[in-house]
Order: structure tokens, then sequence, then C-alpha cells
């Protein structure tokens, strides 16, 4: 059965898909493969899932799957919303308000 697998890496502050097809035994498992791909089902972080629903090792692949690795995240996503916010000024973080509400400004 042949299905398709989606790399997700970081190069630098960009994240980069990669997709490409292998073939797979009927019935493979997703650990098999991984190990297909020369990687290490156990590496720390690697996130694993069948068209972006989170997958187990043992989770058995259908022909025409698509099964997607990706490293772990480079930082929290609610972080770096708050770095952004404090670099371009953003009025939700200067008044520390949902609507900017006067009452409660920032000291």
């Amino acid at each position: 059965m042949r299905i398709a697998i989606c790399e997700i890496t970081h190069q630098g502050a960009k994240a980069v898909a990669a997709e490409r097809e292998i073939e797979l035994p009927e019935a493979a498992t997703v650990e098999e493969a991984v190990l297909a791909l020369g990687r290490d089902p156990k590496e720390a972080g690697l996130g694993l899932s069948i068209y972006a629903r989170r997958a187990e090792l043992t989770d058995v692949l259908a022909p025409g799957d698509r099964l997607e690795l990706s490293e772990p995240l480079l930082v929290d996503p609610r972080e770096a919303r708050r770095m952004r916010a404090e670099r371009q000024g953003d009025v939700r973080f200067l008044t520390c308000g949902r609507h900017g509400g006067k009452h409660r400004l920032a000291k």
C-alpha cells in the first residue's frame, strides 16, 4: 500500500514541509512507517498525526493515508503572541484589557 509522508521541520524561524510517498505492506503501523523512513519512532518530541489528527505508534495505516511527522514547537504559541504584541505595541497589551478599558492601564 502507498501512503504519503509529510515531514515538517524548522529552518531558522520558518517551518518547512516536505512530502513524499512510500510503499508499505498491508496493515502497517505508524511505527513501521517511521522506521521505513530511517528515523527513530521513539525520538523525543516527535509529533505524529494522520490527516492532522494525533496518532500513536500502534495505529494501523490504511492505503492513501497521509502520515505527518513534526518537530517539537520552538516557542509556546501563547508566549509568541505576547512577545509579538509587545514588539508591535498592540493596544490590547498596553491597556491590559480585552476591549481596551481605560480603568485597567498597565503600570
